[in-house]
C-alpha cells in the first residue's frame, strides 16, 4: 500500500477512532491516562503531517495534470515537482519516527503493567 493510501485509510480511521473516543474517553482515561494522553498527542501530530502530505499530494497532482499538456514534459525533470516528492518523503519519514514512538510508548506501558516474574527455584 503506498502512502497516499496510507495517509487516506489514516485519516479516516482517526476520525471513526475520535468518535469511538468521546465515547469510551472517560473509561479508557482511567484506566490508562498517560499512555492514552501521550499515545493521543503523537496521533494529532500525525494527523497534522497526514494533512500536510495531503495537501501536498493534491500539488504534486496539480502539477503532473499540468505537465500531461502538450508539450508534454516528465514530470520527475521539473525541479518543483522534485521539491514537492522530497517534501512528501520527510513527511513519510516524520510520520514513520512518530508510529515508533507510539511502539515504544505502548511496549513501555506494557512492560510497567507485567509483574516482575519470580525467580525459579531450581
Amino acid at each position: 500500500m503506498g502512502f497516499w493510501e496510507r495517509i487516506r485509510d489514516e485519516l479516516k480511521k482517526t476520525v471513526e477512532e475520535g468518535w469511538s473516543a468521546v465515547k469510551d474517553g472517560a473509561k479508557i482515561a482511567a484506566e490508562k491516562g498517560e499512555e492514552v494522553a501521550k499515545i493521543g498527542r503523537i496521533r494529532y501530530q500525525q494527523f497534522l503531517l497526514h494533512k500536510k502530505a495531503e495537501r501536498r499530494f493534491a500539488d504534486l497532482g496539480g502539477m503532473v495534470y499540468d505537465m500531461a499538456k502538450p508539450p508534454y514534459e516528465n514530470p520527475l525533470s521539473n525541479p518543483e515537482v522534485m521539491k514537492v516528492i522530497e517534501e512528501i518523503k520527510k513527511i513519510e519519514e516524520e510520520s514513520q519516527q512518530l508510529e515508533e514512538e507510539k511502539e515504544r510508548i505502548r511496549k513501555k506501558e506494557s512492560q510497567e503493567e507485567k509483574p516482575p516474574e519470580e525467580e525459579k527455584q531450581g
